[in-house]
């Protein structure tokens, strides 16, 4: 049984009705459609379009229309103009400039996604949060298996003493679904020592028992590089093979197998001396070398460190992760300026929310923007640029080299709170 008039056959009909609103809209919009460059003022959208808009309370639906009809591209030339407006009229205090969306499609997808409903989020979150489908896991740990197996054919890395693992977003269990892909990384025996600034190399290298000379590090990268290439090929197709600058990727089977990232590099160890405890202490990662040189990275120790605050957080620290990649993917998918972001950048950003920000009590919307709130200010601090490090807890989040810009990291947390708004 069902109460009231029935729903309209045109999910946009009630904005032409005599309903407060309808017909006003009809009237704008269509002497929008019949305007003529040079188009008006700014001013008459800042007062009548939008405002009318807003005065319906149903933004969502009427920025819809405007897509409907065609009628957002010419939106454009007023969109810098317009952002009081709208903010005004929507009463949304934290309003980007519309200067920062790409077009005006974008705009009423915006105007849409601050109507959305808490409930809708958190069914999205929900969403979200889930770690891969088992159909994608397979497909994964078939990839790997395949690539392990191709590897160990060859007799040449065998003899080397390499030893594949497993690292990225996978083997960290942040990776969000329908992102199918495995990241490994070939480790030769070799050893990259670099010595810290208040530590003696000579000293250093006799007190534990490290020995000069050896091959050239240049060389083993060249010989990992051809070995590893040839291998892959021969069992995948030198057509599904595509050498990088760092990395030797595996193309991917839709439904069969996932893509895969080798990536060749030596062990790291990083020597410092401890004068408080008369010691030398060794940090241990892996050492790559790039097209502008050596690049240094700590796999096991971010493993570890996701791990414990994961722990720390009632389980919440990877579920977040998840979310926030899924929703960078969402702001991208609709033309948001600044969304386009590292997963390894997003993870870091989450990372470095303290662990009580996990803990209240409360829905997913909640916790969601409590934590990207914080985010924000994180990066709002004078000396966060300087001072936020890896999940590792031994590099630098910011410095030359990375492949993102500290600039890049505070617009985009500026993007996701305005995306969030405040349902």
């Amino acid at each position: 049984m069902t109460f009231g008039k029935p729903p309209p056959r045109n999910p946009f009909d009630h904005l032409f009705s005599d309903q407060p609103g309808g017909g006003e809209l009809f009237r704008l919009i269509t002497a929008l459609g019949q305007q003529q460059p040079p188009p008006p003022p700014p001013t008459y959208m800042d007062n009548e379009l939008f405002r009318s808009l807003a005065s319906m309370g149903q933004a969502s639906a009427a920025a819809k229309a405007l897509d409907v009809f065609g009628l957002t591209p010419l939106l454009e030339p007023y969109t810098p103009h317009s952002a009081k407006a709208v903010a005004d009229g929507l009463g949304i205090a934290d309003f980007i400039s519309l200067s920062s969306i790409n077009s005006a499609g974008a705009l009423a997808r915006l105007l849409e996604e601050n109507y959305r409903s808490r409930r809708d989020w958190n069914d999205r979150f929900a969403h979200w949060q889930r770690p891969a489908s088992v159909s994608e896991e397979g497909t994964i740990e078939r990839a790997a298996a395949n690539v392990r197996a191709a590897l160990s054919a060859s007799s040449w890395l065998v003899d080397q003493g390499l030893e594949l693992c497993q690292q990225g977003s996978y083997f960290n269990n942040t990776n969000v679904r329908r992102d199918s892909d495995i990241d490994l990384r070939l480790v030769h025996p070799a050893v990259n020592v670099v010595f810290g600034p208040n530590v003696v190399p000579q000293y250093a290298r006799g007190a534990l028992g490290y020995a000069a000379g050896g091959r050239k590090f240049g060389d083993i990268f060249s010989d990992m590089r051809a070995h590893t290439s040839a291998a892959l090929a021969k069992r995948f197709g030198a057509a599904n093979i595509v050498p990088g600058s760092k990395a030797i990727k595996v193309r991917g089977i839709t439904g069969s197998r996932a893509m895969v990232d080798v990536v060749p590099c030596v062990r790291l160890h990083i020597i410092d001396w401890v004068s408080d405890w008369s010691r030398y202490i060794t940090t241990e990662g892996v050492a790559i070398i790039g097209n502008a040189g050596w690049i240094y990275n700590f796999p096991d120790l971010h493993h570890r460190n996701g791990k414990a605050k994961r722990q720390n957080t009632a389980h919440r620290f990877k579920r977040m992760v998840r979310i926030f990649k899924a929703l960078r993917d969402d702001m991208e998918g609709r033309g948001i300026a600044g969304a386009r972001v590292p997963s390894f950048l997003v993870e870091c950003l989450v990372y470095a929310v303290e662990d009580g920000y996990f803990l209240h009590d409360e829905d997913l919307y909640g916790r969601v923007r409590r934590i990207a709130l914080r985010m924000q200010a994180r990066l709002a601090a004078p000396d966060a640029e300087r001072t936020m490090l890896e999940i590792s807890g031994v590099k630098h989040l910011f410095q030359p080299g990375q492949a993102w810009t500290f600039a890049q990291a505070r617009n985009f947390m500026d993007a996701v709170v305005t995306h969030l708004g405040n349902a």
